[in-house]
């Protein structure tokens, strides 16, 4: 077989494992949040509603385009995945990867669930990262495409901001080396391509940052010193690495099999996995340049945020695969480092593999989200047009986004699809917001509650917490509640739900 139709099939086969990876897999509530957003989002490409989101434009505004045309969320997963097999041609037919390697780097754990059945704004960042890679090993030189190219990388995710602003400086600093031969000129002519580059990132650091209102329940930290975020951070460096979950857990999305009770992995394996992945770069001082300015920054912004999870802390994974790209373009004579080099790379995609397959057949055999789950029952038993309360307001998207309609949610006191972090919202409940929220119903006309976590003033749940008999009907206020159905969590631990129906008792 030729290797041109080599990588066809290994590209075919990618995309068929994506497909049905993609029909298997219950969107999550940040996958309806995103879409929701865009939806409901006023003015052109949504840009307005952005800016109070905390994300960069590039996929909320082509989620606000496919939107004008349709409210089934089906259409944002075709789109992801169309994004997702982009960036796996590029991988096959532009990297300078074998084919089997790159075969192995598309069954890694980003590659193959994360960055590719959930549909999130980060399978762009991902093409884009490629695409940079793809572009500039070939000329090696910054020209009007690569400007381009890294414009939209920045406007796709805070970490992707955040790495364009390293591949600036990179490219800005060889630049100035190239000087002493190629004059000033070569430095000159690029300054039109810096400024799109620049304010590439200016703009997406204008829609991410946040706004005045802005409550997203979010404790930063710099100094003193906090050990723990520390040894959070570092733990996510080396699950970014080596991302087997802890299976035997119920909930082990974002987990790791060597995490103790408190969720970090003692720090020798990080410092081992920093040493065996950096190994690579040893020998050419500029990559290492690149790959140690890019991990220094994202490991500083996830002790700083305190973030946790996988779609996060895998660019440490797509910062890593840039810069062995880049490197497979650079002239190596030393058989033995060349040797040890592709031991490093093996190494590290076959533990990426082994974790991609896992979570993947995992999201095939067990439920991720109830939340579809319950849409459809809510149509099924014909209450898809039911005034519906519910708490908590994110866990109830996947509803709202399902239902194609809006949800009385108690967070934000008014009928809603999506959560917005400003300081209306509240984050505690009581029985009179329960009230107020019943009081919003239309008059004789059945009401649907759902309840994401137990309402502690529900004689339902203090049964339940008592361990005593449940009794499915109760009275709260003048209201009659029937729990209809429960909907035990799936992969993601924050979406169980209960079903009441509610009448109002004279």
């Amino acid at each position: 077989m030729k290797q041109q139709d080599s990588k066809i099939v290994v590209f075919a086969a990618y995309v068929v494992v994506l497909i049905l990876g993609l029909y298997h897999h219950e969107m999550w509530r940040d996958e309806y949040e995103e879409y929701l957003q865009a939806r409901d989002a006023e003015g052109f490409l949504g840009i307005g509603n952005i800016m109070n989101q905390g994300h960069a434009m590039l996929w909320q505004s082509c989620l606000w385009i496919i939107t004008r045309f349709t409210h089934n969320p089906v259409a944002m997963k075709l789109f992801h995945g169309l994004i997702a097999a982009t960036f796996a041609f590029v991988l096959i037919f532009k990297s300078p990867f074998k084919l089997w390697q790159s075969g192995l780097v598309l069954l890694s754990y980003f590659l193959v669930f994360e960055y590719a059945v959930i549909s999130r704004c980060y399978a762009f960042g991902v093409l884009f990262f490629m695409l940079f890679a793809a572009k500039f090993t070939k000329n090696q030189r910054l020209d009007l495409t690569t400007g381009l190219i890294l414009f939209f990388l920045a406007n796709t995710s805070i970490y992707a901001m955040m790495l364009t602003a390293v591949l600036a400086v990179w490219l800005f600093l060889n630049e100035v080396i190239l000087v002493k031969t190629e004059g000033k000129e070569a430095l000159i002519s690029n300054l039109p391509i810096y400024v799109i580059i620049v304010c590439g990132i200016l703009l997406s650091y204008l829609q991410i940052r946040p706004q005045a209102d802005n409550m997203f329940p979010i404790h930063r930290v710099i100094w003193p010193f906090d050990h723990y975020r520390f040894d959070v951070a570092i733990t996510q460096f080396f699950s970014a690495f080596v991302p087997v979950s802890k299976f035997q857990s119920s909930y082990f999305w974002n987990t790791n099999f060597l995490m103790n009770k408190e969720g970090i992995v003692d720090w020798y394996w990080p410092l081992l996995a920093f040493i065996i992945v950096t190994i690579p770069f040893i020998r050419k001082s500029s990559i290492l340049f690149l790959w140690l300015g890019g991990v220094g920054l994202v490991l500083f912004f996830q002790y700083h945020t305190g973030f946790r999870f996988a779609r996060y802390y895998g660019h440490f994974f797509i910062w890593w695969l840039v810069c062995m790209w880049l490197l497979e373009k650079m002239n190596e004579h030393n058989q033995r480092f060349l040797n040890l080099k592709l031991a490093v790379f093996i190494l590290v995609i076959i533990a990426q593999a082994i974790g991609g397959v896992m979570m993947y057949a995992a999201d095939w055999t067990q439920k991720f989200s109830r939340g579809p789950e319950v849409a459809k029952y809510l149509k099924n038993e014909g209450f898809a047009k039911t005034y519906i309360i519910g708490s908590v307001d994110f866990a109830l998207s996947p509803i709202a986004a399902e239902l194609d309609r809006k949800v009385y949610t108690m967070q934000h006191k008014k009928l809603c699809s999506n959560t917005k972090w400003d300081r209306e919202r509240l984050n505690s409940m009581d029985s009179l917001d329960l009230v107020e929220a019943l009081e919003t119903a239309p008059k004789n006309e059945p009401i649907i509650f759902i309840a994401t976590h137990p309402i502690p003033q529900f004689e339902y749940f203090k049964q339940m917490a008592e361990k005593r008999p449940m009794h499915r009907e109760f009275m709260f206020a003048n209201y009659s509640f029937n729990c209809l159905a429960y909907f035990k969590q799936g992969i993601e631990y924050y979406e169980g739900y209960w079903v009441f129906e509610v009448e109002r008792k004279h």
